[in-house]
Order: C-alpha cells, then structure tokens, then sequence
C-alpha cells in the first residue's frame, strides 16, 4: 500500500511538471496562413471587384404557350429567323411549353417588339420574367 501511495505521488509530481514545460511555449502571436489567391484578388482595382449580378427581373414576349413541345420549337425557330438578333427561350412549366422572346429591363421595349411581333404570332402578350442582363446591355450599346 505504501509503494502505491508512492508511485502514485511521483507520478501526479512527473505531469505537474510536464504542465508546467507547456505553458513556456507562448509567444502571444497569432500565425495566419491566407490563400495566395486573396492577394491576387486585392490587388485588382475595387471597380473590377464589384458584384454585377447576370439576372434581374425584366420582361419577355411569350409568343407561344400549349401542349405541343415541336410546335414550341417551330415557333422559337420562326421568330429566331424573323428577328436574328433577339433571343429566344423555351420554358417548360409542367404541362405548358411557352416560348418567351427578348430580354427587355422596362415594359414599355417589351411592348415594342409585341406590337412588331403580334401579327404574326397569337395570342401574344407581355409577361414578367427573369431576364439575362447581359442581352440588355449588348442592345443598348448596338442602339
């Protein structure tokens, strides 16, 4: 009982000590290890670095709505030739296939390609729509 109670006691001594040693090591500084890529990324001017979203809320032409999805794509292929450079888009909500044309950020040019398009094209009419920013920007700059 008595080397136990010894072997005990110089072994909670041993790890008092081994605490102790620990404890020395801090310097009181922190080391940051970055990605090479965030200094590349600050050292682009702050312009560059800004968020330019592709998709804002705009209008569209749908020109085609219905059950037939080769008609969907007859429509799209005939106002794709009528009109070349204007973008054409087939959406598929279950169990309509439309068929949506232009990327336009105010009504009032979504309602100038519906008054060009709605001859030959009916019913025809303007609906609300995610639309890719960057079209509007090439056909303002074309303009």
């Amino acid at each position: 009982m008595k080397y136990l109670l010894l072997i005990s006691f110089l072994f909670a001594v041993g790890s008092l000590h081994a605490q102790e040693e620990v404890t020395d090591v801090d310097t009181g500084y922190v080391i940051f290890h970055a990605d090479s890529r965030i200094d590349l990324l600050l050292s682009k001017p702050a312009k560059s670095r800004k968020f330019r979203p592709s998709k804002v809320r705009g209008f569209r032409v749908q020109i085609y709505n219905g059950t037939d999805r080769q008609k969907a794509a007859e429509v799209k292929m005939e106002f794709m030739r009528m009109f070349p450079g204007s973008r054409a888009y087939i959406v598929y909500h279950n169990p309509q296939f439309r068929v949506r044309v232009g990327d336009f950020t105010n009504r009032n040019d979504a309602m100038d390609l519906h008054r060009k398009v709605s001859g030959r094209f009916s019913p025809c009419m303007v609906v609300p729509d995610v639309v890719n920013l960057s079209s509007v920007k090439k056909k303002t700059e074309d303009e």
